[in-house]
């Protein structure tokens, strides 16, 4: 453990979507609590929840938005530096939209690192803010390292069980929420101020258009596999309600709705994976999965649709039960995404570019540790307030709401991100045995557990 009070360089990653963010982020975090860091992960948490932890650090987010600007000037104002590590930036409308709605100057300019999926990005910024050109760079997301990898093996057992379970089956994720969810969607797009400019309404109502015609579509393409006595899991984004998309398919007994653990297990023991410009399907073709692109009259949710080209591409019902049923296919040559994907990723360039903003700090864990038989005692009063409240809320739509934030990111034990940290130990990504400890709620410190060393 590490010793008292100890000044080390300190960083923090910060999640907004657990099932997205955890196990790549919790990787570099490893990673760098090897090589002797103060290390922490846990939910995006303010000010004066951090100071409590630690007073300086260097904190990983995963973007900088109009929504946060003040409360990230208050973490700069107080001596902490940022690293916007993009989670979002691989698929993209176009490169205005891209700019418009997670680039926009006053956010851009705060960071003093942004770590991007590719060139074209990268190069993109580099001409648009010219003075901030040495603040790009373009060493991809350790996301896709994970992929690669299929996740070294972490999701083994639990892809079994759901093969176990279900048998055979297609896997759809649903990425429509714009449609599905579409008041908390355009709201999240007025606090970026995208919507502000007149050009940019007409473009949020062409693709909401779009979007609601795809998942018509896909809604009318799952029943019809289902008919044909295929079973198919169609899994809700997070920001999307599993009760409503449920009503949907009410009466097709062949159809799961479920949206429950990561999305990786579910891809692995799946026959297939049917997507539209969606990331699930990026992933899937890099896990080497049976992926096909079903774009009804050749319609994609993205001008820039080049991971519909990367593997199988169907237009029509017929041509999704050809592709299901037959061997995968992939275009390597497409697989950057013409550019906007680095696939050929580095660790240790990722690691190095976020050890390049150095915020050195003192940090005791035994002044702020808390122990488990404390930590689920607080989980039971925080998740009971919380039921008591949302008993109260009235309003389908608000209740809702609430669900699918909280939903991104559950109240997590230290017993789920040690199993991952063995897990890659045991593969051989880490050299020494890592470990954690709860330092808040959903807030945990990474170190080299020595005890436990050879």
């Amino acid at each position: 453990m590490t010793e008292k009070n100890q000044e080390k360089q300190a960083f923090y990653f910060d999640i907004e979507i657990k099932k997205r963010e955890l196990l790549s982020r919790l990787t570099l975090a490893a990673l760098l609590a090897e090589r002797g860091h103060h290390v922490f992960i846990g939910r995006y948490i303010n000010i004066n929840s951090m100071k409590k932890i630690i007073p300086k650090a260097t904190i990983v987010k995963k973007s900088v938005r109009f929504k946060n600007i003040t409360d990230v000037n208050e973490i700069i104002n107080s001596g902490f530096k940022i690293v916007n590590m993009e989670e979002e930036g691989v698929l993209v409308g176009s490169l205005n939209e891209y700019i418009g709605a997670d680039m926009p100057p006053d956010a851009v300019k705060l960071s003093d690192r942004h770590l991007l999926w590719g060139d074209k990005q990268t190069d993109h910024l580099k001409n648009l803010y010219p003075e901030l050109k040495d603040k790009f760079l373009n060493v991809g997301n350790p996301r896709l390292h994970l992929w690669k990898n299929r996740y070294f093996g972490f999701h083994d057992i639990l892809t079994d069980d759901i093969k176990k379970e279900f048998g055979e089956f297609v896997l759809m994720p649903s990425n429509f929420a714009m449609y599905t969810n579409r008041r908390h969607v355009k709201e999240m797009f007025a606090i970026t101020g995208f919507l502000e400019k007149s050009e940019n309404i007409k473009i949020y109502e062409e693709n909401f258009k779009i979007v609601e015609f795809l998942f018509k579509e896909f809604v009318k393409a799952a029943k019809e596999i289902s008919l044909k006595g295929i079973k198919v899991v169609f899994r809700p984004h997070p920001s999307e309600s599993i009760s409503k998309i449920q009503e949907y398919f009410s009466g097709y007994e062949n159809i799961i709705v479920r949206s429950d653990h990561d999305i990786a297990p579910w891809a692995l023991a799946s026959k297939a994976v049917i997507h539209n410009c969606c990331t699930t399907g990026l992933e899937a073709a890099f896990m080497k999965k049976n992926t096909i692109a079903y774009t009804p009259n050749s319609v994609s949710q993205y001008k820039l649709n080049e991971v519909d080209k990367i593997a199988k591409v169907a237009l029509n019902v017929d041509e999704l039960l050809e592709g299901i049923f037959s061997p995968a296919e992939f275009h390597p040559s497409r697989m950057n995404l013409d550019g906007y994907l680095i696939d050929k990723i580095s660790l240790d360039d990722i690691l190095n570019a976020i050890e390049g903003e150095q915020t050195k700090s003192f940090f005791d864990l035994s002044s702020v540790e808390i122990s488990n038989n404390r930590y689920q005692f607080n989980k039971f009063c925080y998740t009971s307030a919380r039921k008591l409240k949302d008993y109260f809320i009235f309003d389908k739509v608000k209740k809702q709401e609430r669900h699918s934030i909280r939903e991104k990111f559950p109240i997590t034990s230290a017993s789920e991100l040690k199993d991952y940290l063995s897990c890659i130990y045991e593969y051989g990504l880490l050299k020494q045995p890592i470990t954690c400890a709860p330092v808040g709620r959903n807030t945990f410190y990474i170190y080299c557990d020595n005890s436990n060393a050879d």
